[in-house]
């Protein structure tokens, strides 16, 4: 009889060795968003992260402040190109205030836990062949994805700082005979006390500030994007694991003679067993996609939310077509669209993955089986049928429809307003 066995036992205890989790653990660190407290004892380290959450929780809420009432002051006075980075700048902010308390979040700790110690596929590896080939191929993804994002995530406020700077050292602004009638460039504005655009100091003061805000930015969006695409690659990888224990499902072996190794009893016995674990499998795929959802609902809703609302003022400030518009915006523009883009067509990929298993299912060798096995193929049938997916505010499915959905309503509302700009 053809059955699948382990190759080895369980080699650790939870997926803290793998580099890749470390390095997003210690990225995430930098915004105090790892669960240190749930993976381990409170010490010093983990005290001091909570006061550096607590700051900056501070900083980004007084900056999006200033930021407000910058732009309520120079709104008569600013056309929109000098004041569309300003507009992203602080919707930026609020997806980042609200991304900031997910460390609160009692779910967001425990998925995390559970996601280390018990989904992670290396927690699987042991089971088959199969499954060691999987976890070897999906954390060669993991590693690929860690790598790309986290320079994603280094060279965005990089880009981001560093050219207001180029631009007010190629106007002179730096040296002892300042040009007249000539202010300091900045990436992000502020209503504040000191003197930003004359004095030396003050433009220093914001520079700094907008260094610090723009990592939190890349952190927030780009790190807690990767923990979630990680996430999404290992749920990848327990459908596939799912799908060839379906396909090397047992049947029973014949001889020579036509004569069977195990009797019908035996073979529905080990069949039952067999439909067991294949049940418990997807059950803990099905529980670990429910908590995820549940977890990164509302950051889920405000990103998407956000790249409606950005991707309109983004097309708005591009649409002179000017070398300044262009410089400014037109990297910032495909930066976002590819940031839509690459988590939509991830998501996409366990939507596409899933609708596969009720195929799967049905083509278990259920005509061999007794009536109570049977039945059990019937139920697991229809529990597979459902599609799967991860939603957004727990309603909005996170794939490429929702990704073009979004494009399509940019393109009219930016559209709509060009027009009644002209008229």
């Amino acid at each position: 009889m053809a059955t699948q066995k382990a190759i080895r036992g369980p080699a650790t205890t939870d997926a803290l060795h793998l580099d890749y989790i470390r390095v997003i653990r210690f990225y995430l660190n930098t915004i105090a968003h790892w669960p240190n407290e749930a993976l381990g004892p409170r010490t010093l380290k983990t005290r001091m992260l909570t006061v550096y959450h607590a700051v900056m929780m501070v900083t980004c809420t007084c900056s999006q402040t200033s930021a407000l009432f910058f732009v309520r002051d120079k709104m008569k006075d600013h056309d929109f190109i000098d004041l569309g980075q300003d507009y992203l700048s602080i919707l930026i902010t609020f997806v980042i205030l609200t991304r900031l308390t997910l460390i609160l979040s009692e779910k967001y700790r425990l998925l995390i836990k559970k996601f280390v110690k018990k989904f992670n596929l290396v927690m699987h590896e042991h089971v088959s062949e199969y499954a060691a080939k999987e976890t070897a191929w999906i954390n060669k993804i993991c590693r690929i994805a860690t790598t790309v994002i986290i320079i994603e995530c280094l060279s965005g406020p990089l880009l981001f700082n560093s050219a207001p700077l180029y631009i007010n050292y190629q106007a002179g602004m730096f040296s002892d005979h300042r040009p007249a009638n000539k202010t300091f460039l900045h990436s992000v504005n502020y209503y504040f006390v000191l003197d930003q655009y004359h004095d030396t100091v003050g433009y220093f003061v914001v520079f700094v500030l907008n260094i610090f805000i723009s990592h939190i930015c890349g952190a927030t969006f780009c790190g807690l994007d990767l923990l979630i695409y990680i996430m999404v690659f290992h749920i990848l990888g327990h459908f596939n694991i799912l799908v060839d224990k379906m396909r090397k499902f047992p049947r029973p072996l014949q001889d020579a003679e036509g004569t069977t190794e195990l009797s019908e009893k035996q073979y529905n016995e080990e069949a039952a067993n067999y439909l067991k674990e294949l049940i418990e499998h997807d059950q803990l795929i099905k529980e670990f996609m429910g908590d995820t959802s549940e977890a990164f609902s509302i950051t889920l809703c405000f990103c998407l939310m956000y790249h409606q609302v950005s991707g309109c003022i983004t097309l708005l400030a591009v649409s002179p077509m000017t070398a300044e518009a262009l410089s400014r915006y037109g990297v910032l523009a495909f930066i976002m669209y590819n940031q839509l883009i690459q988590m939509s067509v991830i998501f996409e990929l366990i939507a596409s993955k899933s609708d596969t298993i009720p195929n799967e299912v049905y083509g278990l060798p259920w005509e061999l089986m007794d009536v109570n096995n049977r039945k059990t193929v019937l139920t697991f049938l229809m529990n597979v049928q459902p599609p799967k997916g991860l939603k957004a505010g727990g309603l909005v499915s996170v794939g490429v429809l929702t990704m073009s959905g979004i494009i399509k309503n940019s393109l009219s509302y930016f559209l709509m307003l060009k027009t009644l700009g002209k008229d």
